[in-house]
């Protein structure tokens, strides 16, 4: 993902584009464009939220040996070693594959597979998502994604080392499988939808304008929205992403393009659970996996801990510079987002 780094100049600028914004709204929502509805929130959201001002939510808790379950998932991703495809896919990217797919079906869910070869870069990729029907149709997306950086071949000697991705890849699919048979015990007013993106992270080393990275969440996102145009499928609610949430010293950052009443209801269930010195310390804009779904309207929220980790793309980024209490109390502030997120965005049973 590329970072936006959020400094004074830029919250000065935030602070115009809103007025620019709210001038130019009703032409924005005549013309209907998601293109251009997408550019003026992106554009407003980059305000912070307002932190005394927390939603009343019932804390949730996981399971007390939820988190050491979660490590031992990342645990057996990273024995695959690098996990990124390619012309020549590593070894670890198919067995991770597999790995999830059997997880999945353990949990007593039904695997979906999606493989397609990129006709420009002439690669395979492939997402796996799973659905745990609720009481209304329309679907909220908890997603991850499942590949690493690749860290050879590249023609800058730094950018070529040993790299497993133990908390850049692998905490999100750790996640994700440790909360599916949870999610399946529920009770879910809305259809929740697991989703697992291939293809996240860029095939150049620099991010450069984005067209060589996030291959799954677009080709996600895109293929919903032509779906549900036509009647196909049921609307996707809102997305909740979970990118980088394991490091031991954790801070998940308020990412600034995640839709705004959704950074509310992180960070009121952080407040709920007592776990909010671990968000919205720093703040900063990420262009990830939740960025095609705001393109096409879908609301969304990037759970990232990007800003300041000194072991984002580097050799360190290992099991021993994560914590099972890192991601104990991000399944407790997941679960607890759940039941607003159902309240305020999966309303009509579509």
């Amino acid at each position: 993902m590329k970072v936006h780094p959020v400094n004074r100049t830029a919250l000065i600028l935030a602070g115009v584009a809103v007025l620019a914004a709210c001038f130019g709204a009703t032409l924005a929502r005549q013309r209907s464009s998601p293109a251009a509805a997408s550019a003026t929130t992106q554009q407003a959201d980059l305000q912070r939220i307002d932190q005394s001002k927390v939603l009343p939510l019932e804390p949730q808790r996981v399971p007390e040996d939820f988190g050491k379950q979660a490590m031992a998932h990342v645990e057996a991703l990273v024995a695959f070693g690098p996990r990124n495809p390619g012309r020549q896919p590593t070894p670890g990217w198919s067995r991770q594959l597999e790995y999830i797919a059997g997880e999945l079906q353990r949990a007593g869910l039904v695997v979906q597979r999606d493989t397609w070869t990129d006709r420009k870069e002439l690669i395979t990729f492939t997402n796996l998502s799973a659905t745990i029907p609720g009481k209304q149709r329309e679907r909220i997306v908890l997603a991850c994604h499942h590949d690493t950086k690749c860290t050879s071949g590249h023609a800058d000697p730094s950018h070529n080392f040993d790299f497993v991705g133990a908390n850049d890849g692998g905490s999100g699919v750790a996640m994700l499988l440790t909360l599916a048979p949870l999610l399946r015990a529920r009770t879910n007013q809305a259809t929740i939808e697991l989703v697992f993106f291939d293809g996240e992270e860029c095939l150049d080393w620099n991010w450069g304008d984005g067209s060589r990275a996030l291959f799954g969440s677009k080709r996600f996102s895109q293929r919903h929205r032509d779906a549900h145009l036509l009647g196909q499928e049921p609307r996707i609610a809102a997305l909740v992403l979970l990118d980088m949430v394991g490091r031991t010293d954790l801070h998940i950052q308020e990412e600034t393009f995640s839709t705004l009443q959704l950074r509310r209801v992180l960070w009121s269930a952080a407040v709920a659970c007592g776990h909010q010195t671990h968000f919205f310390q720093r703040a900063e804009a990420a262009s990830d996996d939740h960025k095609p779904f705001l393109d096409v309207g879908i609301p969304a929220v990037d759970l990232i801990d990007l800003n300041g980790n000194p072991h984002w793309h580097r050799a360190t980024d290992v099991v021993a510079n994560m914590s099972p209490r890192s991601l104990q109390l991000v399944g407790d502030v997941v679960l607890t987002m759940l039941p607003e997120i159902e309240r305020a965005y999966a309303r009509s049973g579509d």
